[in-house]
C-alpha cells in the first residue's frame, strides 16, 4: 500500500468525520477523536442516550476540549486551497485513510469505503455491501421510482386528455343549444310579428265597421231630428192659427 501524499494526510486530517468537510472549531473527545463543535454537540442532543463517539462508538464524557492545533491545521488547509478528505474521495475513487480502492458501500452511514475501512471498528456493526450491489439496489429503487412516476405521468396525462375532450364536448353542447335557442327566438320573433300584423289588420277592419255604422246611425238620427224639427215647426205655426182654422183639417 503506497503511503499518503502530505497534501492528502493534511487534507484528512482538516475534515470533520460527520460533516464531512472543514472543522469548524474542533473540539478534542477523551477518546482522542476530533469534531466539530456543533456537529459532536448535535449528536449528544438525543435525550436518554448515553453520550458516545461517533467515529469508534465508545461512551465518552459529555465534555470536550478545543484543538487549537487542529484549527491551525484546517486554516492552513484552506490556505492551500485543498478540499476536505471525504468530500475529495468519492471523487477520487480511492480512500484517502488507506489508500485502497473503495469497493464497498456502508449503509448506515450512506459513504463508499475500502475494505480496511469496511474491517475497522468504525463500519465492523455496519450494513457494509460491495458498491456494485448498492449501485445495482440504487438503480433499482431508481427504476422503481421512475416506472411509479411514468404511471403517474400517464395518469396525468390520460386525466387532461379527458378533461380536454370532456371541455370540447361541453363547448360543443353549448354551441348547439345557443343555435337551438337563437333558432327558436327567431322562429317566436317572426310568429309574433305575423300576429302582430293579423291583428293589426283586424282591428283596421273592426274600426272602419265602427266608423260606417257610426255614420249610418249619426245620419239617421240627423234624418230624424231633421223630421222632428219640421213637425215642431208645423205645430208651432197651427197653434198660432184661430179656433176656425185651428179645427180645419
Amino acid at each position: 500500500m503506497a503511503a499518503q501524499s502530505p497534501k492528502k494526510r493534511l487534507r484528512y486530517e482538516a475534515t470533520c468525520p460527520v460533516c464531512l468537510g472543514y472543522f469548524a472549531e474542533p473540539v478534542t473527545l477523551d477518546c482522542g477523536h476530533n469534531f466539530c463543535q456543533s456537529c459532536i454537540t448535535r449528536s449528544w442532543e438525543e435525550p436518554g442516550k448515553d453520550a458516545t463517539c461517533p467515529q469508534c462508538r465508545k461512551g465518552v464524557v459529555r465534555d470536550f476540549k478545543p484543538n487549537r492545533s487542529l484549527a491551525s491545521v484546517v486554516e492552513i488547509s484552506k490556505q492551500l486551497g485543498l478540499p476536505a478528505a471525504r468530500g475529495a474521495e468519492i471523487s477520487e475513487g480511492e480512500c484517502v485513510r488507506h489508500q485502497e480502492p473503495l469497493k464497498l458501500f456502508c449503509k448506515e452511514d450512506e459513504i463508499s469505503i475500502c475494505v480496511v475501512c469496511g474491517l475497522s471498528r468504525e463500519h465492523r456493526n455496519h450494513g457494509v455491501v460491495p458498491v456494485e450491489e448498492a449501485a445495482q439496489e440504487y438503480k433499482d429503487e431508481m427504476c422503481s421510482c421512475l416506472d411509479g412516476l411514468r404511471k403517474k405521468r400517464e395518469n396525468i396525462l390520460e386525466c387532461k386528455v379527458g378533461k380536454e375532450k370532456e371541455g370540447q364536448d361541453l363547448l360543443k353542447h353549448m354551441e348547439q343549444e345557443r343555435e337551438k335557442m337563437v333558432a327558436e327566438f327567431r322562429g317566436l320573433c317572426q310568429f309574433l310579428e305575423q300576429q302582430e300584423k293579423r291583428l293589426l289588420g283586424q282591428m283596421k277592419e273592426l274600426q272602419k265597421e265602427v266608423e260606417r255604422e257610426r255614420d249610418e246611425h249619426l245620419a239617421e238620427l240627423s234624418t230624424n231630428l231633421s223630421s222632428l224639427d219640421s213637425l215642431i215647426q208645423e205645430m208651432g205655426e197651427k197653434i198660432q192659427q184661430p179656433a176656425s182654422g185651428l179645427l180645419q183639417v
